[in-house]
């Protein structure tokens, strides 16, 4: 049996992949609540895009996870609207992909797999988001060959208690790059851009009159009492400038 074709035999999202309003989610940002149910809950607030981001689970963790996620989204009727990838553990994501659990691709950072590998590995039909937080990263992005990644994820727009390391540089110092610095990230990129990191209501108007191609949060969802009233608010901050 050839189980690598088996990666590639799910309905690619690619083509009409929407990160207009995504969410990053793991067990350590939920409060103690079943991550399922939190995903369930934004996908009825609009919620566009879901990543699975676990920095404290193994490997057989992981894949529960993304099946109860990818059945909550299939139960939504989304599966075939909404994207659903997994932080980092491309290892993980091909697993899945393999077991047949609908997981669309992965997202990394620039220390993690490198893009093209990553391409290689889960195929042609596979989702692929990668961090670049700077114009130094995201030129060197941009030189990327056609075809390898389908996004990119800036930020910090704000210091984020839920990733402190996002926006740390070789200096060991935290840089904000604030709505201006995603407006010019979104400029110079030939690729969408989702920003986040700290996001808040508040901020989605403002990144909505950039050319940033949508949002990500995490504890603005994962976190709120209320998530389904949490994603719902953020959606309609976002479409308040995006549908005028």
């Amino acid at each position: 049996m050839n189980t690598a074709m088996q990666t590639n035999d799910f309905p690619s999202l690619r083509k009409v992949l929407d990160i207009s309003a995504y969410l990053v989610i793991g067990p350590e940002n939920t409060k103690g609540r079943d991550v399922a149910t939190i995903v369930k809950e934004a996908l009825a607030g609009g919620i566009t895009c879901v990543q699975l981001r676990a920095k404290h689970s193994d490997a057989s963790e992981i894949v529960s996870l993304a099946r109860q996620i990818a059945d909550v989204i299939e139960a939504a009727g989304k599966s075939s609207t909404v994207a659903f990838v997994i932080d980092d553990r491309v290892d993980v994501a091909w697993e899945c992909r393999c077991m047949g659990i609908k997981v669309d691709g992965v997202h990394v950072g620039q220390t993690d797999m490198d893009v093209r590998y990553c391409r290689q590995l889960l195929g042609e039909n596979a989702i692929i988001g990668l961090s670049a937080a700077t114009n130094k990263l995201v030129d060197l992005v941009n030189e990327l060959p056609e075809g390898i990644i389908d996004y990119v994820g800036a930020g910090p727009v704000h210091p984020s208690v839920s990733k402190p390391d996002c926006g740390v540089g070789d200096d060991g110092k935290l840089h904000i790059l604030a709505v201006q610095g995603i407006s010019t990230l979104a400029d110079i990129s030939r690729y969408p851009v989702v920003a986040g990191g700290g996001v808040s209501v508040a901020d989605v108007p403002e990144l909505a009159r950039t050319k940033a191609a949508g949002w990500f949060v995490i504890s603005a969802i994962a976190g709120a009492e209320d998530p389904q009233k949490a994603t719902e608010a953020l959606v309609k901050a976002w479409l308040s400038v995006r549908e005028k």
